[in-house]
């Protein structure tokens, strides 16, 4: 007698959307969550706005224009920060546990949980926009270097968003990776996206100039300014996006598979 296999085990994708149902109701039922995001993003971006930007001049471009692209991706660091603490505090009340114990792809859970995760950061990513917008900023770019820029975001939150998925299951508590989400502080102002690289000493310039966030600051900033931008940067508008795509899908290939083997060990 033949026997046929469990139909009970949930496909791929069906466990991938559930994940991304979940989050999205955890969120709706904490809003704090996206609120403290949002409220952040908001604070220091109107502070560096206005309380920073009489005193920082970049030549060419008002410092507003240069401001809120670079704002915009470096903000995601701090959102991600957050987002960690929810996968830690999943990993403590023994919700994986439940998950683990299921017939369930472990790769389409973390999956899940990453898409959430990617559009919290772009929807705060969309809000600081808005206020830029808000408060002077003008895009010049081409209509295709902006469609560029928003693929190159997406791209980028995804690999932000594993990163700090990986950092949740590893961190062990969630008290203790609120305390590693403040790495994404010196990533953020060592880089150019606040001030232009030049400014920084020689030293820093080097390790500045080729981190991830500087060159995807750096690609969306040429992509929706265009020219006056571009001359302002330490290379051409073509080796930013290049290199931040190849950042973004190496962060990716090093840190999801990272966060799966971790999420399987328990």
């Amino acid at each position: 007698m033949s026997t046929l296999a469990p139909s009970t085990t949930a496909t791929a994708v069906t466990t991938t959307l559930e994940m991304v149902h979940r989050t999205g109701r955890q969120l709706a039922r904490t809003p704090q969550v996206p609120g403290i995001a949002v409220a952040q993003s908001v604070i220091f971006l109107l502070m560096f706005r206005y309380v920073f930007g009489g005193a920082i001049g970049v030549d060419g471009v008002p410092y507003v224009n240069f401001l809120v692209p670079g704002f915009v991706v470096g903000g995601m660091l701090f959102t991600a920060g957050g987002t960690a603490v929810a996968v830690a505090t999943d990993a403590a009340t023994g919700f994986n546990d439940r998950l683990r114990s299921m017939p369930i792809s472990g790769t389409a859970v973390l999956l899940g949980r990453a898409v959430a995760d990617m559009a919290l950061l772009l929807g705060v990513a969309v809000v600081t926009a808005a206020l830029g917008f808000a408060i002077g900023f003008r895009p010049s770019g081409s209509a295709g270097g902006v469609a560029l820029s928003i693929l190159l975001l997406v791209l980028y939150a995804w690999a932000i968003a594993s990163v700090f998925l990986w950092l949740g299951l590893v961190g062990g508590s969630a008290q203790a990776v609120q305390g590693l989400g403040i790495l994404g502080v010196p990533f953020s102002f060592l880089s150019s996206a606040f001030v232009p690289v030049q400014s920084m000493p020689a030293v820093l310039q080097v390790i500045a100039e080729y981190q991830p966030l500087t060159l995807m600051v750096d690609a969306v900033r040429g992509l929706v300014l265009g020219e006056p931008v571009t001359a302002t940067t330490a290379h051409s508008l073509t080796f930013s996006v290049v290199g931040s795509v190849l950042w973004s899908i190496g962060l990716l290939a090093v840190f999801f598979p990272l966060a799966v083997r971790r999420y399987r060990r328990g």
